[in-house]
Protein backbone atom coordinates (compact mmCIF):
# COMPACT_ATOMS: atom_id res chain seq x y z
CA UNK A 1 0.00 0.00 0.00
CA UNK A 2 1.72 3.26 -0.94
CA UNK A 3 1.34 6.05 1.28
CA UNK A 4 -0.03 9.14 -0.91
CA UNK A 5 1.60 11.85 1.81
CA UNK A 6 5.21 10.35 1.47
CA UNK A 7 4.73 10.43 -2.22
CA UNK A 8 3.50 13.61 -2.30
CA UNK A 9 6.84 14.65 -0.27
CA UNK A 10 9.36 13.32 -2.55
CA UNK A 11 7.65 14.75 -5.64
CA UNK A 12 7.58 18.21 -4.09
CA UNK A 13 11.61 17.32 -2.71
CA UNK A 14 12.18 15.78 -6.23
CA UNK A 15 11.27 19.49 -7.71
CA UNK A 16 13.25 21.34 -5.40
CA UNK A 17 11.03 22.11 -1.93
CA UNK A 18 13.80 22.36 0.59
CA UNK A 19 11.24 21.94 3.19
CA UNK A 20 10.02 18.59 2.04
CA UNK A 21 14.13 17.35 1.47
CA UNK A 22 14.73 18.73 4.63
CA UNK A 23 11.48 16.01 6.13
CA UNK A 24 12.92 13.30 4.06
CA UNK A 25 16.66 13.70 5.21
CA UNK A 26 15.16 14.04 9.08
CA UNK A 27 13.63 10.18 8.39
CA UNK A 28 16.56 9.01 7.34
CA UNK A 29 18.81 10.47 10.32
CA UNK A 30 18.93 7.40 11.93
CA UNK A 31 20.26 5.29 8.52
CA UNK A 32 22.86 8.41 8.27
CA UNK A 33 24.67 7.87 11.68
CA UNK A 34 24.29 4.11 11.51
CA UNK A 35 26.28 4.42 7.91
CA UNK A 36 28.65 7.15 9.96
CA UNK A 37 29.26 4.81 12.58
CA UNK A 38 30.25 1.36 10.98
CA UNK A 39 33.04 3.45 8.89
CA UNK A 40 36.97 2.85 8.99
CA UNK A 41 37.72 6.26 7.44
CA UNK A 42 35.46 8.62 9.04
CA UNK A 43 35.23 12.62 8.21
CA UNK A 44 34.02 15.00 10.28
CA UNK A 45 30.10 14.49 11.91
CA UNK A 46 29.38 17.59 10.25
CA UNK A 47 30.98 16.89 6.68
CA UNK A 48 29.25 13.44 6.85
CA UNK A 49 26.89 14.85 7.66
CA UNK A 50 26.42 17.26 4.23
CA UNK A 51 27.89 14.19 2.15
CA UNK A 52 24.80 12.21 2.64
CA UNK A 53 22.35 15.37 1.88
CA UNK A 54 24.41 15.71 -1.32
CA UNK A 55 23.66 11.72 -1.80
CA UNK A 56 20.13 11.98 -1.00
CA UNK A 57 20.06 14.92 -3.56
CA UNK A 58 21.33 12.75 -6.37
CA UNK A 59 19.26 9.78 -5.16
CA UNK A 60 16.03 11.91 -5.45
CA UNK A 61 16.63 13.41 -9.11
CA UNK A 62 17.64 9.69 -9.81
CA UNK A 63 14.54 8.01 -8.65
CA UNK A 64 11.68 6.71 -10.85
CA UNK A 65 9.31 4.85 -8.57
CA UNK A 66 8.20 7.52 -6.18
CA UNK A 67 7.57 5.13 -3.42
CA UNK A 68 9.13 5.45 0.18
CA UNK A 69 10.49 1.93 -0.06
CA UNK A 70 12.34 2.27 -3.61
CA UNK A 71 14.06 5.43 -1.66
CA UNK A 72 14.57 4.09 1.50
CA UNK A 73 16.47 1.04 -0.60
CA UNK A 74 18.29 3.23 -3.33
CA UNK A 75 19.60 5.86 -0.39
CA UNK A 76 21.09 3.20 1.65
CA UNK A 77 23.15 1.37 -1.26
CA UNK A 78 24.24 5.10 -2.35
CA UNK A 79 25.43 5.73 0.59
CA UNK A 80 27.14 2.52 1.01
CA UNK A 81 28.79 3.10 -1.96
CA UNK A 82 29.37 6.70 -1.09
CA UNK A 83 31.24 5.08 1.75
CA UNK A 84 33.42 3.38 -0.46
CA UNK A 85 34.83 6.26 -2.94
CA UNK A 86 35.09 7.88 0.53
CA UNK A 87 37.29 5.15 1.44
CA UNK A 88 39.42 4.96 -2.26
CA UNK A 89 39.86 8.68 -2.15
CA UNK A 90 41.56 8.53 1.69
CA UNK A 91 43.69 6.18 0.31
CA UNK A 92 44.37 6.82 -3.57
CA UNK A 93 48.22 6.73 -4.22
CA UNK A 94 49.73 9.60 -6.42
CA UNK A 95 52.92 10.37 -8.40
CA UNK A 96 53.38 6.46 -8.75
CA UNK A 97 57.02 6.24 -9.99
CA UNK A 98 57.08 2.85 -12.29
CA UNK A 99 60.77 2.16 -12.66
CA UNK A 100 62.24 2.33 -16.36
CA UNK A 101 62.99 -1.54 -17.93
CA UNK A 102 66.34 -2.18 -18.54
CA UNK A 103 67.22 -3.64 -21.89
CA UNK A 104 68.99 -5.78 -20.06
CA UNK A 105 66.00 -8.17 -18.66
CA UNK A 106 64.62 -10.80 -20.52
CA UNK A 107 61.79 -11.14 -22.03
CA UNK A 108 58.46 -12.95 -21.37
CA UNK A 109 57.25 -14.83 -24.01
CA UNK A 110 53.47 -15.52 -23.66
CA UNK A 111 53.15 -17.87 -26.29
CA UNK A 112 55.24 -20.13 -24.70
CA UNK A 113 53.70 -20.22 -21.32
CA UNK A 114 50.77 -20.50 -23.68
CA UNK A 115 51.42 -23.42 -25.52
CA UNK A 116 52.53 -25.56 -21.80
CA UNK A 117 49.57 -24.89 -20.47
CA UNK A 118 46.96 -25.77 -23.48
CA UNK A 119 46.37 -29.69 -23.01
CA UNK A 120 45.75 -29.22 -19.24
CA UNK A 121 43.43 -26.17 -20.01
CA UNK A 122 41.67 -28.69 -22.78
CA UNK A 123 41.48 -31.49 -20.18
CA UNK A 124 39.64 -29.55 -17.66
CA UNK A 125 37.66 -27.77 -20.18
CA UNK A 126 36.23 -31.23 -21.46
CA UNK A 127 35.75 -32.27 -17.35
CA UNK A 128 33.52 -28.94 -16.78
CA UNK A 129 31.45 -29.88 -19.51
CA UNK A 130 31.31 -33.45 -18.85
CA UNK A 131 30.19 -32.12 -15.45
CA UNK A 132 27.92 -29.38 -16.65
CA UNK A 133 26.16 -31.97 -18.53
CA UNK A 134 25.25 -34.76 -16.03
CA UNK A 135 23.90 -32.29 -13.77
CA UNK A 136 20.08 -32.68 -13.27
CA UNK A 137 17.51 -29.72 -14.22
CA UNK A 138 17.43 -27.30 -11.27
CA UNK A 139 21.21 -27.48 -10.73
CA UNK A 140 22.21 -26.61 -14.49
CA UNK A 141 19.88 -23.69 -14.64
CA UNK A 142 21.78 -22.98 -10.76
CA UNK A 143 25.20 -23.06 -12.65
CA UNK A 144 23.87 -21.05 -16.10
CA UNK A 145 22.71 -18.53 -13.67
CA UNK A 146 25.81 -18.37 -11.46
CA UNK A 147 27.81 -18.11 -14.63
CA UNK A 148 25.83 -14.91 -16.14
CA UNK A 149 26.85 -13.35 -12.57
CA UNK A 150 23.69 -13.68 -10.46
CA UNK A 151 24.12 -13.99 -6.72
CA UNK A 152 22.95 -16.88 -4.46
CA UNK A 153 19.85 -15.48 -3.60
CA UNK A 154 18.61 -14.16 -7.22
CA UNK A 155 19.36 -17.32 -8.42
CA UNK A 156 17.27 -18.98 -5.86
CA UNK A 157 14.09 -16.57 -6.81
CA UNK A 158 14.45 -17.13 -10.09
CA UNK A 159 14.60 -21.34 -10.30
CA UNK A 160 12.29 -21.43 -7.54
CA UNK A 161 14.67 -22.75 -4.53
CA UNK A 162 15.30 -21.61 -1.81
CA UNK A 163 18.81 -19.85 -0.78
CA UNK A 164 19.76 -22.78 1.10
CA UNK A 165 19.35 -25.23 -1.13
CA UNK A 166 21.33 -23.27 -3.56
CA UNK A 167 24.49 -23.04 -1.08
CA UNK A 168 24.63 -26.48 -0.42
CA UNK A 169 24.17 -27.40 -4.42
CA UNK A 170 27.64 -24.66 -4.37
CA UNK A 171 28.94 -26.81 -1.38
CA UNK A 172 28.54 -29.96 -3.25
CA UNK A 173 30.44 -28.62 -6.64
CA UNK A 174 33.01 -27.51 -4.48
CA UNK A 175 33.61 -30.71 -3.34
CA UNK A 176 33.49 -32.25 -6.63
CA UNK A 177 36.30 -29.63 -7.51
CA UNK A 178 38.62 -30.18 -5.03
CA UNK A 179 38.20 -33.69 -5.64
CA UNK A 180 38.95 -33.64 -9.02
CA UNK A 181 42.27 -31.14 -8.57
CA UNK A 182 43.74 -33.93 -6.00
CA UNK A 183 43.46 -36.73 -9.05
CA UNK A 184 45.55 -34.24 -11.07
Amino acid sequence: MVDTKQVQLIIRAQSGDEQAFEQIFMQFEGLVWKMYSQQRVRPQPNDWQQECRVVLHKTLRLLRNQTWAALTIYYQRSLQTHVVQIWRNEYRVFDVQVPILKETIAPYDAKQSIVKYEPMINEWLTTIIEWYLTLPGKERELAYLLMQGYGIAEAAKVIKRSRSWCYGVRRKWQLFYHDEIRKH
